[in-house]
């Protein structure tokens, strides 16, 4: 049987490949340059761009805080997720939530295990929000693997929410620990106002795709770019370039041609897209590595601490390496 990461390989190289296939096709570095170019040459597109998805993620940090403790400052958990921006777009792995949790610790003054626990919480609700939108989207579309899709959401949701109170979770208490404390913030009002501005946070962040394929002259609605714009952030999960170069394209492009746009113009608004978040990832990567420096060294061990060797016993501690 193929192991998970062997599958995300293969998913990985698939979308890549087809990413390939898209850029013989259609690419044209002239047209990209016009089109890049559109973005200075309508300022009022770019500061939209800008200001919406900077917003997207003031929201996840406010999120986050909500949900891990006020008691540390506002901008720690935002420099964390920029932090993480920057590393996934310039490393050919999703390596930058190692970071997020690092920074956090350090600046936090919480234990890895903790600040892990609560990064990979954010995670699991960004993929459950954006699986919600894709599931609404793909229904409306009357696509043949609606149902499914719909059965693995509600199923995913079910467990999660049932999870705590399961045999084989409270016989191991390093779970159990963690279990207990994602139901007592979820399973609040608390839990519905994190859900809310993380759903918020991915319906600004479609403004970017909103602004480039009106900048280039097609017509979509608003909510049909935010679906499409969910299912392309759904797709990074399959990451092994930076920023998710091809993997990006293809699943942008692919959902924009069912919606019913042209291949190519499909493709340019990709490619637009994706090359102003690369060019947003390393503004604001530079702004919190001066604001809140931090060395490779200490970014490389929590990478190494992420992709590794921590792992929990069965008697609730963090087994360790070093």
């Amino acid at each position: 049987m193929p192991t998970k990461k062997q599958i995300v390989r293969f998913m990985a190289l698939l979308l890549i490949v087809c990413s390939i296939f898209l850029t013989w096709q259609w690419f044209d570095s002239k047209e990209w340059l016009r089109d890049v170019g559109l973005l200075f040459h309508q300022p009022q597109w770019l500061v939209f761009m800008f200001v919406i998805y900077l917003l997207s993620f003031l929201l996840k940090a406010a999120a986050w805080r909500i949900y891990a403790g006020p008691e540390v400052r506002f901008s720690i958990y935002f420099h964390a997720i920029s932090y993480s921006l920057l590393v996934n777009h310039v490393l050919p792995v999703k390596a930058g939530d190692g970071v997020r949790a690092g920074l956090y610790m350090k600046h936090g003054g919480k234990s890895w295990e903790d600040a892990f626990h609560s990064v990979a919480v954010m995670r699991l609700l960004d993929m459950l929000v954006l699986a919600g939108i894709g599931g609404i989207g793909i229904v409306r579309l009357g696509l043949p693997s609606s149902w499914i899709w719909v059965t693995v959401l509600a199923g995913g949701t079910v467990i999660l929410a049932t999870a705590h109170y399961l045999p084989v979770i409270r016989k191991i208490p390093f779970i159990a620990k963690h279990s207990a404390y994602f139901h007592l913030k979820m399973l609040s009002g608390k839990g519905v106002v994190i859900i809310g501005l993380i759903a918020l946070s991915w319906i600004l962040e479609a403004g970017v795709i909103f602004a480039v394929v009106h900048m280039i002259g097609l017509q979509l609605g608003t909510i049909s770019l935010v679906w499409a714009n969910s299912m392309t952030i759904a797709g990074q999960i399959f990451h092994i370039t930076p920023g998710g170069i091809g993997t990006y394209e293809s699943t942008m492009s692919g959902s924009l041609i069912l919606l019913g746009v042209d291949g190519k113009d499909a493709y340019r608004a990709a490619l637009v897209s994706h090359t102003f978040k690369f060019l947003f990832a390393y503004t604001l990567g530079a702004y919190s590595l001066v604001r809140m420096p931090l060395r490779w060294s200490e970014m490389k061990t929590w990478i190494g601490r992420l992709t590794s060797h921590k792992k929990p016993s069965l008697n609730g501690n963090v087994r360790k390496d070093d």
